[in-house]
């Protein structure tokens, strides 16, 4: 019986104990409004960030390439058929006008050809004169008639191809330009084709270069292109004269050929050049901000600003890009602070702090 009470209290007691310890795990803690015991969730984070200020301003970006200059026209001139050189009026560098005569080949077998032929064709077109009035007065058949005309024609035709080979036996100049280096020497036998002399047109030249895609439709034929040649300090301003119709597949670029009037001659032929390329914007004042800071997503270019010390999307248009800046035509305004550092961390919403602004970098296409 004493064991049994012994038994019975020792129950009761860790009954009690155990009754205690569920009542303190369950029961709320004071001084929390939620029952937490603590402040309603943690405290966010401020992240630091880096700022741009919009700045409002005309783009007068230039882009700047290399180039050579080549004469408007150029050609070789040669012999179009052999023969022996008997006279040659082209001389070393000199200036020609159009349809000069620069070199002659012999051209006596070809004459005394054309006499015959024209002989030939004398006879030819009395005969036809002859039978045309007979045919008329029923003295010849038609087809007396026709074989002599046939014969006129045939007397005509050989006239005419003499008289086309002895003009290959002339030498002149297609163009007005000037001269190269003289080839050949009076007394030559020249096969056909053999070169004679270069002729160029030098006072006006020309310059292609390839403007890169992100810039093919910013000049169109017309606009103004500074060429410089930094070897002889000259600078002349040019003109796009053609744009090539597509963008190379291989290269990403579109040529373009400019030119320069140099009747004076301050620019030579075959000179490397420098091509200065004003990227005006047609008037329109626009912003430029640095390209790390744009973000592209499905419905198009946006960026963050900060305001208030929070972030702020703004969605906008852009223009011009380079690999540092792109150029907002739309969206912003003057004095957004636009974010260009920490952007992956960023959320619509997220307190920032600028901890710098990039006011002095040069953001200009280079």
């Amino acid at each position: 019986m004493k064991h049994f009470l012994i038994l019975a209290l020792t129950s009761l007691f860790l009954a009690a104990c155990g009754s205690k310890g569920d009542d303190a795990k369950g029961a709320p803690a004071s001084g929390g409004k939620d029952g937490s015991g603590g402040k309603k969730g943690g405290a966010q984070r401020v992240l630091n960030v880096e700022g741009y200020v919009a700045e409002l301003g005309m783009q007068s970006k230039v882009f700047q390439t290399m180039a050579t200059l080549v004469p408007r026209n150029s050609v070789s001139l040669s012999a179009a058929t052999s023969g022996r050189l008997v006279s040659l009026t082209a001389k070393d560098g000199a200036v020609v006008k159009k349809g000069t005569l620069l070199a002659k080949i012999d051209d006596s077998e070809l004459r005394a050809q054309l006499k015959q032929a024209e002989s030939n064709k004398m006879l030819a077109e009395q005969k036809e004169q002859r039978i045309r009035g007979l045919y008329e007065k029923n003295g010849a058949t038609k087809q007396d008639l026709e074989s002599v005309e046939a014969s006129l024609k045939s007397a005509q035709a050989s006239v005419e191809l003499i008289r086309a080979q002895l003009a290959k036996t002339e030498v002149r100049a297609p163009f007005s330009g000037k001269l190269g280096f003289v080839d050949v020497s009076v007394g030559a036998w020249l096969n056909s084709g053999t070169p004679i002399a270069e002729l160029s047109e030098v006072d006006r030249l020309k310059a292609k270069f390839a403007l890169p895609q992100r810039y093919a439709s910013v000049i169109k034929v017309g606009d103004k292109i500074s060429l410089k040649d930094s070897e002889r300090n000259v600078e002349k301003q040019g003109v796009v004269s053609a744009l090539d119709a597509v963008i190379s597949e291989s290269s990403r670029t579109r040529g373009v050929m400019v030119e320069v009037d140099n009747t004076k001659g301050e620019l030579i032929a075959g000179s490397f050049v420098s091509v200065n390329v004003a990227m005006e914007s047609s008037g329109v004042q626009s912003f430029t901000i640095p390209s790390e800071a744009m973000i592209l997503d499905r419905e198009g270019a946006y960026v963050f600003v900060s305001q208030g010390g929070k972030a702020k999307i703004k969605h906008i248009k852009t223009g011009l890009r380079t690999p540092m800046s792109v150029q907002v035509l739309s969206g912003l305004d003057a004095g957004d602070t636009v974010i260009v550092s920490g952007i992956v961390s960023l959320r619509p919403g997220a307190d920032v702090k600028i901890k710098g602004l990039r006011h002095s970098i040069n953001y200009e296409v280079e």
